[in-house]
């Protein structure tokens, strides 16, 4: 049996015991004891559990590396075979990785007291088609951001090859269908690294500063006197999501529970809520950027997990000598 351009590895059994392939519209069936079955299960299992865009790259490097080359001929045979049989995966086989890639995940993270959610694992899998990077910046952000006390375990544990097959498992699939969480992101850091500066650019200087006294009403209505009488009118908040804008809340983690909790209800995606039997209407574009200090003064303000759940991008900011140069150096350079 040997491989020609119009063959299509379309089967490997669960119990590793057979292969089919397709020509045209007929099938030949490989049996485990067939002297080059090794060699098709290799190429099957390797193209098969390899995203789309690098397949080539992939066969280019087994022939580099001289793997399994004897059984289909020269070197040149196998290259061209592989790269113009294997067709891209089926449907169903993408999600069969997919779910074997969310299982391992599940299983990553169970000693670390984490039940991987719906909206997490949304995300996640954005910040997978991103690379490992980006998904290793985003569970590491997470845990840090909620305060947990497994955040170094898991910092340590991410650098793994184990993380990396979790990554390029779920990515396999492509993006989510739909993307959950896209109305609050965090900029987190020390003073004076720039994520205020970044946030508001973002959302034209809107731009409210949180306390610990603030409560939800604080955050929804602002105090008037109108016709010497006191009056309360629609926040910057409201505004904003009743006109699908962004706003900045700054030091949002040193809002009360209660506030937090509100805000929690108010990016979940709901595009209508009442406030003191008043309707308000969240229209598509609003936007929430926290800013934050994790640490002050020693101590560390975390966020609810809920919130965090929420959270479509979260980014540290962190000071380069570079930058902390420029409060030493002449604004001419020298």
């Amino acid at each position: 049996m040997k491989i020609t351009e119009n063959m299509e590895i379309i089967k490997k059994s669960n119990d590793d015991s057979f292969i089919v392939l397709k020509y045209g519209v007929k099938t030949d069936t490989i049996e485990k004891s067939h002297p080059a079955y090794r060699a098709y299960a290799a190429v099957y299992n390797t193209v098969r559990n390899t995203f789309s865009t690098e397949r080539a790259g992939v066969v280019d490097e087994m022939i580099a590396n001289n793997r399994y080359p004897l059984v289909f001929g020269a070197a040149e045979t196998m290259a061209e075979a592989v790269k113009d049989a294997v067709t891209e995966t089926t449907p169903s086989a993408k999600k069969e990785v997919l779910v074997t890639g969310i299982s391992q995940m599940m299983n990553f993270f169970s000693e670390f007291s984490f039940v991987p959610s719906f909206r997490f694992t949304n995300t996640f899998a954005f910040m997978a088609m991103k690379g490992v990077k980006a998904a290793r910046e985003y569970v590491s952000n997470y845990f840090a951001l909620m305060d947990s006390c497994y955040v170094n375990e898991v910092k340590q544990k991410i650098k793994s090859a184990e993380f990396s097959t979790i990554v390029n498992n779920i990515k396999q699939y492509g993006n989510p269908d739909t993307h959950i969480n896209t109305r609050f992101k965090i900029y987190f850091g020390s003073a004076g690294t720039g994520k205020t500066t970044l946030a508001q650019a973002e959302a034209d200087n809107r731009c409210i500063v949180c306390n610990s006294s603030m409560l939800p009403s604080d955050l929804m209505e602002d105090f008037l006197f109108k016709d010497g009488n006191p009056d309360f009118n629609p926040s910057l908040l409201w505004d904003c999501m009743e006109q699908g804008k962004t706003i900045v809340l700054d030091e949002v983690n040193l809002l009360p529970f209660d506030s937090l909790r509100f805000l929690q209800g108010i990016v979940d995606g709901k595009t209508e809520f009442y406030y003191k039997n008043r309707p308000v209407h969240i229209k598509d574009g609003f936007q929430i950027i926290g800013t934050m200090n994790l640490s002050l003064g020693g101590m560390t303000y975390g966020l609810p997990e809920p919130l965090v759940d929420r959270c479509s991008e979260t980014k540290e900011f962190v000071l380069s000598a570079e930058q902390l140069a420029k409060a030493i150096l002449r604004a001419d350079g020298e």
